[in-house]
């Protein structure tokens, strides 16, 4: 297989940010319609690149994650109507790609139990203590939390369009074999190949 084709993440966790944007501008991302103000420049390269990967994706079929913590996130929402149409649709997203993964003999199964799977290796604990060293990883125990479920579930990549949080610590969380992406990086991967599946 060719090196460069095989660098392509193919199990993508997705940031809470990332799910904000697909459940706002979901018309756009999943249907081309983008409902443009006077002043509005028109959807940024991020939200452009999610409409490519998303239609590339109605054939590649990448796998992308959900965490259960993003769903304790949405949970958080004080607004009560506001929370409950979001934490519907973000569960409706995880039932799907669960589905999905349950089709394709998903690779975190093997872990066994999900008490099991949850429970953290040796090899986790030193993740988290070299997170710990970080002091935005050490204040926020979320985005700590995040990347040990992207470690737990052995992703190929972090999508995220936040960049004053994980995205601005991509040259530790490399090190640490945790790659970070902007929805247009990832795009910038898949554009040669993006023929093959259309």
């Amino acid at each position: 297989m060719d090196t460069k084709f095989s660098i392509l993440p193919g199990r993508i966790l997705l940031d809470t940010c990332i799910l904000d944007a697909l459940y706002e501008e979901g018309e756009y991302v999943f249907e081309g319609y983008y409902s443009q103000s006077p002043n509005d420049e028109g959807p940024d390269e991020d939200l452009r690149a999610l409409r490519t990967i998303f239609k590339v994706n109605e054939r590649a079929q990448f796998q992308f994650l959900v965490s259960p913590l993003t769903v304790a996130e949405v949970a958080n929402i004080q607004d009560f109507s506001e929370r409950e149409r979001r934490l519907r649709w973000v569960l409706d997203v995880l039932d799907h790609w669960l589905i999905m993964l349950d089709e394709i003999e998903d690779r975190i199964k093997h872990g066994g139990t999900v008490r099991h799977r949850f429970k953290l290796s040796p090899e986790l604990q030193e993740i988290e203590e070299n997170l710990m060293e970080v002091n935005d990883f050490r204040r926020d125990p979320f985005d700590r939390l995040l990347l040990l479920q992207y470690k737990m579930a052995n992703c190929d990549a972090f999508l995220t369009i936040d960049k004053d949080t994980i995205w601005r610590h991509r040259e530790t969380l490399t090190r640490l074999k945790i790659t970070v992406l902007r929805p247009s990086e990832f795009w910038n991967l898949l554009q040669p190949w993006a023929a093959l599946w259309v």
